[in-house]
């Protein structure tokens, strides 16, 4: 009995060691560091040709927009915005591209807007104006770029972006990262395409993830971070295995002292 415990003994004491990692290789902007293979600043690892989609503008998005003039305030029709309970809402304040792929304006009238990318939208929205204001400037912004996380990140739920594209990396970062035992090598994209829902998996330990299309998202994306098959050992295995460790050590010394 006595070499079993023993024997458990050294096999968590190894446990314990293997966890261990040097405190030379956590610190950051050390003096002079002793750590092998560590990177250099100047080196060029690799270049990567990015597949940075060209987002374009559908029915159902709403934009915002800022439009700066040498028109006098009281004729700028588009300098007030709406107003909800005291406060600017970005999207009740927006302008909702209909199914013809247009948008209503004050004064102007529609402005087709489906089909163009953010810049060309805007070059559109200038041109509609000049003949009611005198040197626009337009900021237009897409409002409704959603996306959801789910799964082994730090804050799960969805997330809207005033960018016209994101990449996968970002948009994790935005949910607090990783959590330690996310599946890197196998995260899942579900995205909706011509009515249906259509699924990818991808390995962001790969770095030619970088060149991939499906590294940039679309409006309504979905990504799923599953757990590692660790997370189940540690959550169930490991604490029965300590449990029953526990039990096993309680008996030993009990057996012990009642056969001194």
């Amino acid at each position: 009995m006595r070499k079993t415990l023993i024997a458990w003994w050294f096999v968590l004491g190894i446990a314990i060691f293997a966890s261990c990692v040097p405190q030379k290789k956590l610190l950051l902007l050390q003096e002079n560091p002793e750590v092998k293979n560590q990177g250099e600043a100047d080196e060029l690892l690799k270049t990567f040709d990015l597949k940075k989609p060209v987002y374009t503008l559908r029915a159902g998005d709403v934009l915002s927009l800022r439009v700066q003039t040498t028109t006098p305030q009281e004729y700028d029709f588009l300098s007030a915005g709406t107003t909800t309970f005291g406060a600017t809402d970005p999207v009740l304040d927006g302008y909702t591209i209909d199914d013809a792929g247009d948008i209503l304006l004050p004064v102007v009238g529609k402005v087709h807007l489906g089909g163009l990318s953010m810049p060309e939208a805007r070059a559109a929205v200038t041109d509609a104006l000049k003949p009611f204001l005198a040197n626009p400037t337009v900021n237009l912004r897409l409002l409704t770029f959603r996306y959801t996380i789910v799964g082994e990140v730090g804050s799960q739920g969805q997330y809207t972006t005033y960018q016209d594209n994101i990449n996968v990396m970002e948009a994790i970062a935005t949910a607090g990262g990783f959590n330690p035992y996310a599946n890197r090598g196998k995260i899942k994209l579900v995205r909706y395409e011509e009515g249906k829902a259509k699924m990818y998996a991808f390995s962001l330990l790969d770095r030619d993830m970088l060149t991939m299309n499906n590294f940039y998202l679309q409006p309504d994306d979905m990504i799923v971070v599953d757990p590692l098959p660790a997370k189940f050992f540690r959550e169930n295995v490991l604490g029965t295995f300590s449990l029953g460790f526990g039990l096993v050590a309680s008996v030993v010394l009990l057996f012990t002292r009642l056969s001194r």
